[in-house]
């Protein structure tokens, strides 16, 4: 399995990131769940590209995944998600993957924290997200509150 392929799977810590961060305003996560295939397809979940991608581009492909929530809002998800980049850019994609991926939620709430646009529930959403597909449970709409 090739490393863009590992980081969508089904299980992938940057889906539950990237849903978490446009999980807000009272659009709830399974809502944003709803447009998943969407905006893996858009590799708008994939941090390679997202470390490429300015907010523009970021943008015009959560509008084709099925993520358009008005200029406005659209316009601050591009830029939040255009910040996420840029974390993934200084720290690295692995970096990234092993403290989103870890139980360690002061250093997940380290690394996230800072990012514009990421307030403090989002950090928890990956680490539960996670334990809940591996407990095989819906998804918790907390994070969404």
């Amino acid at each position: 399995m090739s490393d863009s392929q590992s980081r969508n799977a089904d299980d992938s810590p940057w889906d539950d990131l990237v849903v978490a961060i446009l999980s807000v305003n009272q659009y709830s996560l399974s809502k944003t769940y709803g447009v998943l295939q969407g905006l893996r397809e858009q590799k708008v979940t994939d941090p390679s590209s997202l470390q490429r991608w300015e907010s523009h581009e970021i943008e015009r492909r959560l509008k084709a995944a099925g993520c358009d929530r008005g200029s406005f809002m659209t316009a601050l998800f591009a830029r939040r998600l255009e910040a996420l980049g840029e974390l993934v850019r200084r720290t690295g994609i692995d970096q990234c993957e092993n403290v989103i991926g870890s139980q360690d939620t002061k250093a997940i709430e380290k690394l996230l924290l800072p990012v514009k646009g990421i307030g403090p529930v989002v950090p928890r959403a990956p680490q539960r997200s996670l334990y809940h597909c591996s407990q095989k449970l819906p998804y918790l709409e907390e994070f969404s509150r």
